[in-house]
């Protein structure tokens, strides 16, 4: 069969066509999420790939609680299908106004697109009263779950099921996602030897249990205990469990009751306010006793009050983040903890930590 020139010449044109037409079309097809935070990014990012059209509004070095709500992120939300929120009213300074400004009724609380994080965490210190005395209290606890690591593994799961609704084509690919982020943050946790032997959601329901250490310590394998085997993060910390720190605010809470560290104090005598000549004087006294190595700080605080007791104390101060972007290294949600584990560890077994200020 032979073709001529003058049949084939359109055809050729037409497939370059047909193939830019394809490519924008897959690319409009994306599901267009606004994240509040580089946290949460993140793993929208790991869940769901490609398929996403990713802005965070928040960077890693930014208060949470005080974000400049720009013009700019209302045009980004008048686009966007889903907004994911850390919720727990973190966001209740800036987010609100966002919406409202964008006028797009499912970014709305309530809202098909809306997405709180919180959903299924396990909430520690929610206040019994609030009072404008106790400073600012969080009514519904405190919001900062994803400084406990294995809170990832609930969030991830919101995420993709809110993916899903968004993009029911893309079911299979945002579980395929889901259950590999999973499997990599329970071996990041407890170590891939850990996890090879016991299986990451047998440990990570025995984590959330709060029954780790007696299912580590009471189960065999080869005659050694699972815990010979233990690894990852937790591993990591192994070595520093029920030391002592001291932290400027409450946001290492999470933290602290998944590595087994204590923290003893604040710098702020209550979430918000700024330290008193008192309180500083007190904590001094308090530092002087010689159990705690170091205090826990973050990027955008105030530094005068840490300086001044470090000067004093001659105890370090560890500069960490808890967000994503808030260190040059922690550029995602593991090698945020990466970061945070060793340099803690560092910190707490006499090592100079490199993200001292």
């Amino acid at each position: 069969m032979r073709f001529h020139c003058r049949t084939l010449l359109p055809f050729l044109f037409a497939v370059p066509a047909m193939l830019l037409s394809d490519t924008a079309a897959a690319a409009q097809a994306r599901v267009k999420v606004v994240s509040s935070l580089p946290n949460l990014g993140s793993i929208a990012s790991a869940v769901a790939g490609d398929r996403i059209d990713l802005t965070v509004i928040a960077s890693g070095a930014q208060d949470a609680h005080f974000v400049d709500p720009k013009p700019s992120f209302i045009v980004k939300l008048r686009k966007a299908d889903l907004l994911l929120v850390n919720g727990l009213d973190l966001e209740i300074g800036w987010v609100p106004p966002l919406t409202q400004g964008a006028r797009t009724g499912r970014l709305l609380v309530g809202g098909a697109g809306y997405i709180d994080c919180s959903a299924g965490i396990r909430v520690v210190e929610i206040p019994l009263s609030l009072s404008r005395t106790e400073g600012d209290v969080h009514p519904y606890g405190n919001p900062h779950y994803l400084t406990d690591p294995l809170n990832a593994e609930i969030v991830s799961g919101t995420i993709a099921e809110a993916l899903r609704r968004a993009d029911p084509a893309g079911a299979q690919a945002y579980e395929d996602g889901r259950r590999a982020f999973v499997r990599q943050l329970h071996e990041a946790l407890f170590g891939q030897d850990l996890v090879d032997l016991a299986g990451g959601a047998k440990l990570s329901r025995e984590a959330f249990a709060g029954t780790l250490d007696a299912f580590l310590d009471g189960t065999s394998i080869g005659g050694a205990p699972l815990r010979a085997h233990l690894g990852g993060w937790l591993g990591r910390m192994q070595g520093v469990r029920g030391k002592a720190v001291v932290t400027y605010h409450k946001d290492y809470s999470y933290f602290a009751d998944r590595f087994g560290i204590r923290v003893v104090d604040f710098v702020e005598p209550k979430p918000g306010i700024s330290p008193s000549a008192k309180h500083l004087e007190d904590l001094v006294t308090r530092l002087m006793v010689g159990d705690v190595p170091v205090i826990l700080t973050r990027p955008y605080v105030e530094h005068r009050s840490t300086d001044y007791l470090a000067e004093r104390t001659g105890v370090g101060v560890l500069t960490l983040p808890i967000e994503v972007g808030g260190a040059p290294e922690a550029t995602d949600y593991f090698r945020l903890f990466d970061h945070a584990t060793d340099q803690i560890v560092r910190a707490l077994t006499g090592g100079r930590p490199s993200a001292r200020r």
